[in-house]
């Protein structure tokens, strides 16, 4: 049996060839491509039309024919619903709780999580959660199905939180709920867990493949036959892969023995996922998982042939198909397998690219000569190959978007099958009566002689068997049953994909027990209903370069596990490699730059500037701010979005550079050419919005200063939004990343960038912080970076002495992910590797300490290891590469100090290492640092933020998440938090009382997309506003009105009347000691309540006599406070939802800063500080109202009314100017409200400067919507919905038009 050369696929083989330049994507073309499999790839992701095109013809079945079914399938219906009628069961449970419910939904999500709890409270706790969110009493008596009245009755016990309008009703179960209520959560947590195994059971075949045989027993008698899916989840370790693989082979041996001998058709076989037995079986790893996987199936094969019975290989997610057909073909093709014929493999017909894949399974099966089973499913990653799609900025999706160009492809794979059945027996997997009424009528009808039909049916165990027991016994086709075996914990991903295809709007199953749906509304032909189409793909799902509307392209990605872009890639990467590496950058006598992967290798060079280069610079660019300033918006916007189409343009030279000079992986790479794409496009929209505000105005020159981790999209990022707003900058990239810049500043130039309005740094940073941060000309700085020079460039800023120069600074974080036992292992896993140890945890927002419940410790941290031990650690240049370099030799040495800190933790017994990566030589060729996991007993074990791939593991007790948030916020930093938990309500509550600037609920922490996830942090971490987001741009601007000219205050000038004395400094810890009590209270109550109480003050104050005698118009002053009010209520009320990806939830939320001085002297006007006071107490701050004796009076009447209406003493305080100075040395102040008109705004600008902690504000604004959003900071939280299982927005949709 010799192979045909002709059906040799394409061979990408990823690695390192060190030739000058070095070539990356290296692609080995092993043998000519085979025709079919070109094809096969061609229509991977085909525009939606010609995909249908393509196939309607050969789907198409003649008249007579679509009639004769069309009959068939209505008797069936009919007969289904009788039948239904008596049975009930879960099918009609599904009917009575969908996913268009609410507590369906609620029941999908409780059945996904309850069983693998291992704590009792956190189980209730669970329950409680979902079963408050339904409406239960409704369901009761909709069905006639006691399984279904009978798992209402129980969740209605359950839900306590149900209220009845129906009196009658309430009476009627008021006595059962006090009885249920009696016997308490004990009772229903048994009672929830024996209804969803009782669910399970439905859906599972058995627990061990001995209990699955034993019950097909019964249907086996009736012409049934079986093939075995044993559970789980694709192997993250080499020990689940092992794990799997033994369950295989003993289910291969229990099964073989019931067989008999019967032969592969009439016998039952398994399902073989080849996920489940190799941990790397991606395409990234296809050079790894060609040369082990084959051996495994094959050795699976050959014990299924030594008992003559089947083995199909399952489908799984579309970016794997390609390397599954060159594993099928090697297996297939092994003259080892001899005659057998019990090879399967399962085709997905809503792929575009099915009819093609069985065209070459034909050729395949014709040229080895041995016949093959081809199990011909609809797919079951539907909704998550949408997602990911729109993710990854990829053009088209891989799947049809609609089930009626899905039924087509079905239809017309079908014809194919029936036409190969001499080399290949078809196995048409539906539960469709129409579908599987033209199958039977295109195979000869009611001449099909029974049991010789050459093709048999399947069905889902637990469902569709009305429908086959007629097929079955009055057309005498076989009916293979897939039945899943495992634990009930395994069950749980299986069991709610069922739920979600069944629970689907367009489900035939959802719709065939719906009583409410005409019989003949089934039955449409699906050719016909996309024949009649004008849009073939459906409108209702967004494509991905639409996915922010009207404003703005979303940008493109490209799809490293597709071989065709890679070819395209490589060549494109090596050519402009080959040109311009290692002369990048020459100039004279220069420093080199070396790739951090291989020191041998020189990049390029750079010419560092001096302090006359750097001022003349400035210069420059100041020349050039009238110009730019005074060009319209539009033209602005239409050259920086000219920027981004560039950028894309030019990807295969901006990946070679993110490679070469950052040590990035390809997608990384890939990912932040996108992001500096998004943040053009998103910045140039705002800019355009924001010019409708006469009010505000460019302010001149920026400053910006971005880091080696984000060398495009940081940099770039910040540079597009200063020129957005009209103002000019200086570029100060990192030293080891400039050739980044050079390159993108010529491309920006080449698309119409006018010379002067951006000019380049190139210098380590010290030289010029010490040159440009005291120049008055810098009118505001834009900083990515550590904390400490965040802190250093505040200080250098405020020795000018003047006003607070506006200072955008994200800086570092202790990232931390908190996992409670209601958590997914395999999806935490996931998470953790990419949060923690993708980029070498390079990330500013990278995940660095891991709390995880006790209950469930042992298993994660196993897994964590086993993952960990699959990464491969090498050369950026490889495709298979998971973790590359560290950046430089200073980035190693602060991880290796880490490492020797943490060996004095371990003697100490506060810290355990748990496993560290072997580097093998990697060491001597490059900056390399081997990934780490600590056990350590407590967060302050941590000193400082460790900037690498380094998780510190946390184990905690019992439900006390609300405490690991506090100690979490007691770092003082406030970057990212992750949170995986089912239970909601607790999720809602941790990132309420989180102080992290982005939340991320059962999804990884990394990944912030522009516009979707704006991102940046408080306290230590930044300070604000976010960078991607809609508050970013006005920081850049000024407000028109200026009342005064700068004051230049001397840094040393000392102003008496606020120094503080001894007694002053015990009284100014008294103030904060009682602010911070009762801050975290404050902020948490209500919006409502807190405006409440504002507008009782304010109703107070209009009667204090010395108030009125004090203001200059009171009317006017308290006239202005309300209506800010109204603004307040406005902006606060709710979240702002902002768009994104099928699946996922993201928003902006505001929140109060904190604790904040609120300063009033005879310079600052009574109007200015009553509406500091009213919007910071109503945006939930607490305040501290610093006043001159000249206030003195009238603060204390605005305190005591406040405690008039309830409020806390401590949520306003008065404290006189000598309190001052004290306060602002506090670690704890938020920051400082001040009018403009007073002197010594310069003053505190410059002491604030001075003390350690976080990076604070002067805050002032002229316009009153302006100071609400100074006072508040903002909260990102992006929630995974499909957590539980799927998509449910996507399965619910109604496929029209």
């Amino acid at each position: 049996m010799a192979i045909n050369d002709t059906l040799r696929p394409l061979k990408i083989v990823a690695k390192y060839n060190n030739k000058k330049g070095g070539v990356m994507l290296h692609t080995q073309l092993s043998n000519p491509i085979c025709p079919l499999r070109q094809k096969i790839r061609d229509f991977y992701r085909i525009d939606e039309d010609q995909a249908v095109d393509h196939i309607l013809p050969q789907a198409e079945v003649n008249m007579r024919a679509r009639s004769r079914a069309w009959e068939r399938a209505r008797k069936m219906v009919l007969q289904i619903r009788r039948e239904q009628e008596r049975h009930g069961g879960v099918d009609a449970l599904l009917n009575e709780f969908s996913l268009s419910t609410a507590e369906g939904i609620v029941l999908m999500c409780l059945a996904e999580a309850l069983l693998r709890v291992p704590d009792k409270d956190t189980q209730d706790e669970l329950i409680r959660d979902k079963l408050t969110q339904g409406e239960w009493t409704p369901h009761l008596g909709n069905s006639d199905s006691l399984f279904v009245n009978v798992s209402a009755w129980g969740l209605l016990f359950t839900g306590n939180m149900v209220e009845y309008a129906d009196e009658k009703k309430k009476a009627q179960f008021g006595l059962l709920k006090k009885t249920i209520g009696r016997l308490g959560e004990p009772v229903i947590r048994k009672s929830m867990t024996i209804a969803m195994k009782v669910m399970g059971r439905q859906f599972v075949m058995g627990e061990t493949i001995k209990a699955a045989v034993k019950r097909a027993k019964s249907k086996e008698s009736h012409g049934y036959v079986y093939s075995y899916d044993m559970l789980g989840e694709g192997a993250r370790t080499q020990e689940d892969a092992d794990r799997y693989y033994q369950s295989y082979e003993s289910a291969i041996h229990v099964i073989g023995k019931a067989a008999n001998g019967k032969g592969p058709i009439h016998s039952p076989g398994i399902s073989v996922k080849l996920s489940a037995i190799h941990p790397r079986y991606e395409f990234t790893h296809s050079e790894r998982a060609l040369a082990e996987i084959p051996a495994k199936l094959k050795a699976l094969c050959l014990l299924a042939k030594q008992y003559d019975i089947g083995l199909t290989v399952d489908a799984e997610e579309s970016e794997r198909l390609d390397i599954s057909l060159d594993i099928i073909e090697v297996v297939f093709s092994d003259p080892e397998l001899g005659d057998w014929e019990g090879f399967g493999l399962a085709v997905q017909a809503y792929q575009k690219r099915a009819i093609h894949v069985i065209e070459w399974l034909r050729v395949l099966t014709q040229t080895v000569g041995r016949r093959m089973m081809v199990r011909l499913v609809k797919g079951a990653y539907w909704d998550s190959e949408i997602k990911h799609t729109q993710q990854m900025g990829l053009d088209e999706f891989p799947v049809f978007t609609r089930k009626s160009s899905t039924d087509v492809s079905y239809h017309a794979c079908a014809n194919k099958l029936l036409d190969y059945r001499d080399t290949i027996f078809p196995q048409f997997a539906t539960h469709n009566a129409y579908t599987a009424s033209v199958i039977i009528e295109l195979a000869g009808g009611d001449s099909i002689k029974r049991n010789e039909a050459g093709f048999e049916f399947q069905c889902l165990h637990g469902m569709g068997d009305s429908l086959y027991d007629q097929v079955v016994r009055e057309v005498g086709i076989q009916c293979r049953v897939y039945a899943p075996v495992g634990e009930h914990e395994d069950l749980l991903a299986y069991l709610v994909r069922r739920l979600l295809e069944n629970g689907a709007n367009s489900s035939f199953v959802n719709a065939i027990v719906n009583p409410d749906l005409p019989v003949e509304s089934l039955l449409s032909d699906p050719v016909e209903r996309t024949q009649r189409l004008a849009n073939k793909a459906n409108p209702h799902i967004v494509r991905s370069k639409d996915m922010f509307g009207a404003q703005r392209i979303n940008s493109k990605g490209l799809d490293i596990n597709d071989s065709q872009s890679l070819i395209q890639l490589q060549l494109d990467m090596n050519r402009w490699v080959d040109e311009h590496i290692p002369v990048m950058g020459t100039v004279g006598n220069a420093t080199p730059v070396f790739n951090p992967a291989n020191l041998s290798e020189k990049v390029g060079e750079l010419n560092y500037q001096d302090a006359q280069t750097m001022l003349a610079k400035l210069d420059t660019v100041q020349g050039a701010f009238a110009d730019w300033s005074a060009t319209n918006v539009t033209e602005r916007a239409g050259i920086i979005n000219r920027i981004a189409d560039a950028l894309e343009r030019h990807m295969p030279e901006l990946i070679a550079l993110c490679v070469k000079e950052a040590g990035k992986v390809t997608q990384d790479s890939i990912d932040e050419i996108r992001e500096a794409v998004d943040f053009c496009r998103y910045y140039a929209a705002q800019a355009q919005i924001l010019a409708n505000d006469e009010r505000l105005q460019a302010r001149g020159v920026i400053l910006c200063i971005s880091p080696w981790n984000f060398p495009l999209a940081i940099f770039l990022g910040q540079i597009v939004a200063a020129l957005a707003t009209g103002n000019t900058v200086l570029a100060k990239p990192a030293e080891q990343t400039s050739l980044m810049a050079l390159f993108t500043l010529n491309l920006m130039h080449s698309v119409g960038l006018p010379e002067g309005t951006v000019e380049l740094i190139i210098a380590p940073g010290q030289g010029v912080g010490e040159t440009l941060l005291p120049d008055p000309r810098i009118k505001a700085v834009m900083f990515t970076g550590s904390t400490q020079t965040g802190t250093l460039i505040s200080k250098i800023l405020a020795q000018r002495g003047g006003e607070q120069v506006p200072l955008i600074a994200e800086t570092g974080g202790q990232n931390c992910m908190i996992v409670d036992s209601t958590a997914l292992p395999e999806q935490v896993v996931d998470d953790v590797i990419a949060s923690g140890f993708q980029s070498a945890g390079q990330r500013c927002s990278a995940m660095r300490v891991l709390f995880v419940h006790e209950k469930i410790a042992d298993n994660v941290i196993r897994m964590i290891k086993g993952a960990l031990a699959e990464l491969h650690i090498g050369d950026p240049g490889s495709l298979e590469t998971d973790v590359g370099p560290v950046i430089d030799p200073k980035a190693l040495h602060a991880l290796t100090s880490h490492v020797t800190y943490m060996d004095t933790q371990i003697s100490a017994k506060r810290a355990q290492l748990l496993y560290q990566s072997d580097l093998g030589s990697l060491a001597e060729k490059g900056h390399f640092f081997a990934p780490r996991l600590y056990e350590i007993d407590h967060i302050d074990v941590l000193e400082k933020e460790v900037f690498g791939p380094v998780v510190h593991v946390i184990r905690f007790k019992g439900n006390d998440v609300n405490g690991l948030v506090e100690q979490i916020n007691a770092t003082g930093f406030g970057l990212t938090m992750g949170i995986h938990t089912r239970i909601e309500s607790r999720a809602v509550e941790l990132a309420r009382l989180s102080r992290a600037g982005n939340i991320y609920i059962n999804r990884n922490m990394i990944g912030a997309v522009v516009g979707v996830q704006p991102f940046g942090g408080r306290g230590l971490s930044g300070t604000g506003p976010k960078a991607g987001g809609p508050h970013y741009l006005p920081r850049l601007l000024r407000e028109v009105a200026t009342p005064k000219a700068t004051q230049i205050v001397a840094i040393d000038d000392t102003d008496p009347a606020l120094q503080s004395d001894a007694q002053a400094h015990v009284e100014a810890q008294q103030f904060m000691k009682q602010a911070l009590a009762i801050e975290n209270p404050w902020r948490l109550t209500s919006l409502n309540d807190r405006i409440s109480a504002v507008r009782q003050l304010l109703a107070k104050i209009a009667t204090v006599d010395s108030v009125d005698e004090f203001a200059d118009d009171l009317n006017h002053t308290l006239a202005a406070a309300r209506d800010q009010l109204i603004h307040i209520e406005k902006r606060l009320h709710k979240p702002t939802e902002l768009p994104g990806p099928t699946g996922e939830y993201n928003a902006l939320s505001l929140e109060p800063r904190g604790v904040l001085i609120c300063f009033a002297d005879k310079d600052v006007t009574f109007d200015y500080w009553t509406l500091s006071i009213v919007t910071a107490l109503a945006t939930g701050n607490v305040v501290v109202a610093v006043v001159s004796d000249v206030f003195y009076a009238e603060a204390m009447a605005f305190r005591d009314k406040l405690i008039a209406t309830g409020t806390d003493a401590a949520v306003l305080q008065v404290a006189k100017l000598r309190h001052l100075d004290a306060l602002l040395q506090d670690e704890h102040l938020a920051g400082v409200v001040v009018d403009s008109n007073t002197d010594r705004s310069a003053y505190i600008a410059s002491m604030l400067a001075s003390r350690n902690g976080a990076i604070l504000p002067v805050i002032t604004a002229e316009y009153n919507d302006n100071l609400i959003q100074r006072l508040v900071t903002e909260k990102t939280i992006s929630i995974d919905t499909t957590a539980s299982g799927g998509n449910t927005s996507l399965m619910t949709l109604v496929d029209d038009e």
